[in-house]
């Protein structure tokens, strides 16, 4: 069945977006209990438990399966870690974002444990992720360095057409990673998480850090699960392949929340905040329990209002915000195969003078 979308009449409008829509967030944001911005310790412990309680689960059950041999079972055990992977990463974003937890050097320390699993170098991403909400679904590009939108910008059909000319083995990169996001999800780890090069001075030496503590870390944990089970193969099952399950996770929720037909992208003189996080932003509502495992990371809309706002209240900001005025401007959809078919297949190139998504075919033909 295809997600009921929020009166997607609408779509001619977002391009520039009738009078009467703001161009900030503060309109927005004051529609939402004050409450709801603030950090709760009580809330907080909880997903930690939660989120902890779920991983150990998933390792005591591969450890189960490796003990007794029942080789047949680990790919429902690779995918069950790979799940509780990124219900660890939800709450490492959120110490990214400083929302988590109101002290922010606790928020660090255990946002660099719970990225462990998932490969991340945390200041890294939370640098890299940052500049995303500073410019969501802003065509400002730079090649250079993180500081611009990163998470699933399409390249326009000029970017894409000189692409395909002067290196087309990127191009056809480009083009794999659309049809399959989990690869473009691991390439994006490794291109914008992996050279210290690409941010400024006074990050440069707490991405080192990171990436002393992901390697460190990753090593004694590799150690305990080979001492733990008398196996190298451990360092597969228990990390590898989960790793890499979570890149699907990664790139399922990341690609829906920004890749869309009922959403638009901006020149940087056209973009502005409201655009970009609450017209540009669309909740992909999962079944309720990957909800709550995921800690409603798929209600997307309030975080990008604001980073403020931890995932342990996300249900009730989203509520506050659907009976604001700004509800209407809430794009999203319960879950569905066919609505995930139909971005996949059409979601490719984008054209600027069209306003709208360009399919790879389309883009070839031009």
């Amino acid at each position: 069945m295809i997600p009921i979308l929020e009166k997607s009449e609408r779509k001619k409008d977002l391009s520039t977006g009738p009078s009467e829509r703001p161009a900030t967030l503060d309109g927005p944001r004051k529609s939402i209990r004050p409450e709801l911005f603030k950090s709760n310790a009580k809330k907080a412990f909880w997903a930690a438990v939660v989120g902890t309680t779920f991983h150990l689960f998933s390792f005591s059950f591969l450890y189960w399966m490796i003990r007794y041999d029942y080789d047949f079972l680990l790919p429902l055990g690779w995918l069950l870690a790979g799940t509780s992977v990124t219900s660890l990463f939800v709450l490492g974003h959120d110490c990214a974002h400083a929302s988590f937890l109101k002290n922010n050097k606790i928020n660090d320390v255990l946002g660099h444990f719970f990225f462990l699993f998932s490969f991340y170098p945390y200041y890294a991403w939370k640098f890299s992720h940052n500049a995303h909400h500073a410019h969501t679904n802003n065509l400002l590009f730079n090649e250079k360095d993180v500081y611009f939108d990163n998470a699933w910008i399409p390249f326009t059909l000029k970017q894409y057409s000189s692409l395909r000319k002067k290196t087309p083995l990127r191009a056809a990169i480009y083009r794999y990673t659309r049809y399959f996001p989990p690869l473009g999800s691991l390439l994006h780890n490794l291109i914008m998480h992996a050279y210290p090069g690409k941010f400024i001075d006074s990050h440069r030496k707490k991405v080192y850090l990171s990436y002393v503590v992901l390697l460190l870390g990753l090593a004694g944990i590799s150690f305990g699960l080979v001492a733990l089970t008398g196996k190298w193969t451990a360092i597969l099952h228990f990390l590898v392949m989960p790793g890499l399950v979570f890149q699907f996770w990664m790139s399922y929720y990341t690609y829906l929340h920004h890749t869309s037909d009922e959403i638009y992208f901006y020149q940087p003189s056209d973009w502005n905040p409201y655009k970009g996080q609450i017209l540009s932003t669309y909740n992909f509502l999962n079944p309720k329990l990957i909800s709550y495992l995921h800690f409603h990371i798929d209600i997307h809309t309030p975080h990008h209002l604001s980073t403020a706002i931890p995932c342990y209240h996300l249900k009730e900001a989203y509520s506050d915000l659907l009976k604001s005025d700004f509800g209407k401007d809430v794009k999203e959809g319960k879950f569905s195969l066919s609505y995930l078919y139909k971005q996949w297949k059409s979601c490719h190139v984008w054209d600027e003078e069209g306003n709208r998504y360009l399919t790879f075919s389309e883009a070839h033909s031009r």
